[in-house]
């Protein structure tokens, strides 16, 4: 996997729902009707036209973000290709473009609130308006899964709206297609171009995005082709419902169509939808505002005093509450159709010079800008779209237009007293020139630069079943949250990094979780690591293990140096400290990073079936090609006896090669113990045991052999553990440990929380393929007819 893409934690799911969910929201709901009253059923031209012009932009933005990979989105690249004064009215335009439409989506929240609360719907806005921008400046979680269940969830709601729907159109009141002419097609598509706004967005966290080459134009474009469609299908089933002469006097078109289709749970059902869309529109439109505030501050276009980084919430908490408060202002206007509008043709400005930087930057050929994406039917797809834009804007209306020339004005002036003399920005203008006097036309017609490989494009190659070595060194990656337990999960990563003759790796990971409000650049520019990481891996560094002390008591005239440069002392120990938007998605490209093949985890509670499976951790199970390991850490300062419950499955195999690194590493005894019914025969079971662990590792060197007869598996291991104290237990994850079953067996859980030491419970990766099913159900089968030495309850829940 190319070294660029291993810190990106964003997937094309969500990358396309944050393109998808910040457009379905009010822009849907509320204007759908509007459209159809100024313009009859031939509105769905105006949604197609604003779907092809955002389709041609996003292949643009596509483009530009695989060549300029970083936060700003739309403001950055026009001022990147189109130098510092463009990308300050782009700038400037965005900014205000988002604060309006955050204005549209509060009114649309407003509106929603008051068909079931006693509350206006001025009111209703301003108090969510009020709400979001808090939790933004404070800072409230919002991972990528959640943006997915929320636009799944308005899918599903949406698209259920439209198969039932269709039995309810009247073929007539489509007649006639265009009962005002095609003039107002034009005006409407300005309007309506409110409900496009957002799929950008995803190029403002094109840094953050694994895969881009592959996953941003598959977002980008797929986010804008999906909400069209769905945009007209809408629009044809209300006009479909509704005549064309009562349309103008339905206040919410889609609960009144609801309403008639399914009653009043329906019409509920699109009430609970409306204020989900326009809630999470609202709240995304919010963070991609401070990203651009962000953006221009770090190229000093604005004051620095916008971009500060709270100490304690890490967010742009001056730059989201002036957008709040600006938003808050912008809902006086009290005009659906002016909020609309206005956030239209402040975004056209942006989307037509966002195209026709693309062409610059494609001709200009600057050493900086290497996309690994390349927009097809260039330059024409964006002149078109470019032209589009503009001609979009002169037929929005005199007060939209007004809204267009006071923003250049404004901007252009700022840019003159205040950004000239600061802001230094190398951009492909003087290239541009440069190849325009030497080549003329013709510079559109040269074939592209070929394609680098670079911007993550390397898709990763998933590794085989790694097979047990208790010889080799091991690249051990360590998560890092708990100060109390590092110490014990560096140790122990030590050892199981540790060979024969060789020393391992070990990666000390320490992930910051920091909100989605701030880009990861600007939050690692105030990061502060914690001291007490480096602190211990330098204790570590210099200390002594217990079978060093005991071959030089044995040996006592051997050198020192022959000591000191053990396979153990020659592991090498690092740290990696970052911050990260998703923690869990972070350890798993940190250990992917490091090339680590074993990830070890502390564990805080119990070790129960619901704590593991609905712990956010089940996300790194399921996701990390590599194996796992988790530390219920009950202390480790003395490693004499370690226990291996054996079950001689794939997972036990693992604690095995784990508990023999271990126990060769502190010079403890590894005690595997194996559990069988009444009447098997200890001694032969024992034999086939140590053939078993043999075979896998080689000279068993310090492990022990134990057979006890039970009524239970549990029991069993509850009886010998009461027999001696042990230092250390290792236990495999059960045989059922596909991820769409419970990891962690009946008996793993009664072990783990039964024992007075520390507990290590492994699970091995294994890529699921037909032959790994065919044996483990060949196992289960034999388990159920009773053909193994085990007690009954091992069927339940089989340990290793």
């Amino acid at each position: 996997m190319a070294q660029d893409d291993l810190r990106r934690e964003l997937g094309f799911w969500d990358a396309l729902t944050i393109g998808a969910g910040t457009m379905i929201g009010a822009g849907i709901f509320l204007l759908a009707g509007v459209a159809l009253e100024l313009t009859g059923p031939a509105a769905i031209f105006s949604y197609l036209a604003a779907g092809l012009v955002c389709m041609i932009t996003a292949a643009s933005a596509a483009e530009l973000a695989t060549g300029m990979p970083t936060s700003g989105g739309d403001y950055f690249f026009v001022s990147r290709s189109l130098g510092p004064a463009m990308g300050a009215i782009s700038g400037v335009g965005i900014w205000l473009s988002l604060t309006f439409a955050i204005a549209f989506y509060l009114f649309g929240l407003g509106e929603y609130l008051s068909q079931f609360a006693p509350i206006t719907p001025f009111w209703g806005a301003f108090i969510g308006g009020i709400l979001l921008t808090a939790l933004n400046a404070y800072g409230a979680k919002e991972s990528g899964q959640t943006q997915v269940i929320v636009v799944l969830m308005l899918m599903a709601i949406l698209g259920g709206f439209c198969v039932i729907g269709l039995f309810y159109i009247d073929p007539n009141n489509f007649e006639p297609f265009f009962p005002f002419g095609t003039a107002p097609v034009a005006s409407t598509t300005a309007l309506v171009f409110v409900s496009f706004l957002g799929f950008v967005k995803i190029a403002a966290v094109a840094e953050e995005i694994k895969n881009p080459s592959k996953n941003l134009p598959r977002a980008l474009i797929g986010s804008v082709a999906l909400v069209t469609v769905l945009y007209v299908v809408i629009l044809l089933i209300i006009g479909g419902i509704f005549t064309q002469e009562t349309i103008g006097e339905v206040r919410d078109p889609l609960t009144q169509a609801a309403r008639l289709m399914l009653g009043p749970v329906g019409a509920g059902i699109i009430i609970f939808a409306g204020l989900l869309a326009t809630v999470s529109s609202a709240n995304a439109s919010i963070l991609a505002s401070s990203r651009i505030n962000l953006a221009m501050a770090r190229d000093r276009m604005v004051p620095n005093w916008l971009s500060a980084i709270h100490n304690t919430f890490m967010t742009p908490y001056r730059a989201i509450i002036l957008t709040g408060v600006l938003a808050l202002a912008f809902l006086l206007l009290e005009s659906l159709e002016d909020l609309a509008k206005i956030a239209s043709v402040l975004q056209l400005y942006s989307y037509a010079a966002l195209n026709i930087g693309c062409i610059t930057l494609r001709v200009a050929k600057p050493e900086w800008y290497e996309p690994s994406y390349r927009t097809p039917l260039f330059p024409f797809a964006q002149v078109f779209a470019a032209i589009a834009c503009v001609g979009i804007i002169i037929y929005s209306g005199p007060f939209a237009q007004i809204a267009v020339v006071v923003l250049i004005v404004v901007s252009l002036a700022w840019y003159a007293v205040w950004g000239r003399s600061r802001v230094e920005i190398d951009h492909a203008l003087p290239e541009f020139q440069a190849e325009w006097q030497t080549h003329g036309w013709s510079v559109f017609m040269q074939a592209p630069a070929p394609v680098l490989n670079g911007s993550g494009l390397a898709e990763a190659v998933l590794p085989g079943e790694r097979a047990i070595n208790a010889e080799e060194p091991r690249r051990i990656a360590v998560a890092l949250a708990n100060p109390n337990t590092e110490r014990d999960l560096l140790q122990l990563g030590r050892y199981l990094a540790t060979g024969t003759d060789e020393g391992g790796h070990v990666t000390g990971i320490h992930l910051v979780r920091v909100p989605l409000q701030t880009p990861l650049t600007e939050a690692r520019a105030q990061f502060a690591q914690r001291p007490s990481i480096a602190k211990t891996i330098a204790s570590l560094a210099q200390k002594s293990d217990k079978s060093i002390e005991a071959r030089e008591e044995d040996h006592p005239n051997e050198e020192r140096g022959d000591a000191v440069s053990s396979p153990l002392m020659r592991t090498q120990i690092e740290s990696s400290i970052d911050v990260a938007h998703d923690v869990f998605g972070g350890l798993i490209d940190e250990t992917m990073k490091s090339e680590s093949d074993l990830l070890l985890m502390g564990w805080q509670g119990g070790f129960n079936v619901s704590n593991i499976y609905n712990n956010p951790s089940q996300r790194i199970i399921k996701e990390l090609k590599s194996d796992v390991a988790f530390l219920k850490d009950r202390g480790l300062d003395t490693v004499d006896d370690i226990l291996l419950p054996w079950g001689g499955g794939l997972h036990a195999r693992l604690g095995l090669e784990l508990g023999v690194r271990t126990a060769r590493a502190t010079g403890a005894t590894l005690h595997v113990l194996r559990v069988v019914r009444e009447g098997v025969d200890q001694e032969t079971e024992r034999a086939a045991i140590r053939r078993t662990v043999q075979n896998e590792i080689g000279d068993d060197g310090p492990v022990t052999y134990q057979v006890e007869h039970a009524d239970s598996v549990t029991g069993g291991i509850e009886a010998y553990m009461a027999k001696q104290p042990f230092d250390l237990t290792i236990i495999g994850a059960s045989r059922e440990w596909t991820f769409r079953q419970v990891l962690f067996g009946s008996i793993p859980d009664v072990v783990a929380d039964q024992a007075d030491c520390s507990v290590l419970m492994v699970r091995r990766y294994v890529p699921d393929t037909l032959p790994v099913k065919a044996t483990e159900g060949f196992k289960r089968i034999k388990e159920r007819l009773g053909l193994t030495s085990s007690p009954e309850e091992d069927t339940a829940g089989r340990v290793g």
